[in-house]
């Protein structure tokens, strides 16, 4: 991915706001890969669905910028919107880098969207939804989308389920990591909420690529641009093409 895009010349805004939780001290320089690293991926997006420009672009959920900052630098022209339940998040966003900031909420149907980004970058959001919290945000996910349009988000696959199952310590310590590795192995996909989640609507997803492949049958108005494992840190990342109409509708979604 390096060699195919060189951001040696890029220079995003580093200011990090005190109460970013994505970044330790000491491991700026990991905060900041990962956010270029998400520019890359967006950059391969526009490739392979021939997108010469992102002109309307929603970053959802934004935190403190660790990729909003990366989208700003490249797209410097567009007009990039800043959407988290993280009030705090969505506030340094919209003052520290000029972008347009959209409290979410937990219903994700009430947001105010409606076919107008030609870009969604979704990083760690539907790693954290049950199936049917899942498909829903999906859902309005593709109906923010213009026609034509680009959807690019991340899901945990096959390589964060083997950390798991070798033992890897701090990335999921606040979930039944037993049941999910056994769910997963039988299912092909598997939830577990966080133990301080009295809903039980939170916690971690876990997909393999062909259970993202049914479910993403439920919705012929999308190409499957590319599934690419391992690719933005321990996650999966997924590019959607919007193209309405596209595919006959043969196929049901997961049960």
């Amino acid at each position: 991915m390096n060699s195919l895009y060189d951001l040696g010349n890029l220079q995003p805004d580093r200011t990090i706001s005190p109460r970013d939780t994505m970044v330790w001290p000491g491991m700026e320089d990991q905060y900041f890969e990962i956010g270029r690293r998400a520019l890359q991926l967006v950059m391969l997006s526009a490739q392979i669905c021939d997108k010469p420009h992102y002109p309307e672009i929603l970053d959802l959920p934004c935190g403190h910028g660790r990729v909003l900052r990366w989208l700003k630098a490249h797209y410097g022209y567009a007009n990039i919107t800043a959407c988290d339940l993280d009030r705090d998040s969505v506030d340094f966003c919209r003052d520290q880098f000029g972008v347009k900031g959209v409290y979410s909420e937990p219903e994700l149907r009430a947001l105010p969207f409606s076919n107008q980004f030609d870009l969604v970058w979704c990083g760690s959001l539907l790693t954290h939804f049950n199936p049917e919290d899942w498909l829903t945000a999906l859902d309005c996910l593709i109906r923010w989308t213009r026609e034509c349009g680009v959807i690019v988000f991340s899901t945990q696959g096959r390589f964060f389920t083997s950390l798991l199952e070798r033992g890897q310590t701090n990335i999921a310590e606040n979930i039944d990591k037993a049941a999910l590795l056994r769910d997963f192995s039988r299912d092909g996909h598997a939830f577990q909420p966080y133990f301080e989640d009295p809903a039980k609507r939170y916690g971690i997803e876990v997909t393999s690529p062909e259970f993202i492949g049914r479910m993403l049958q439920a919705f012929p108005g999308v190409i499957i641009r590319s599934y690419i494992e391992h690719a933005w840190g321990i996650q999966d990342i997924v590019i959607l093409y919007k193209k309405t109409g596209y595919f006959e509708p043969l196929l049901g979604g997961a049960q």
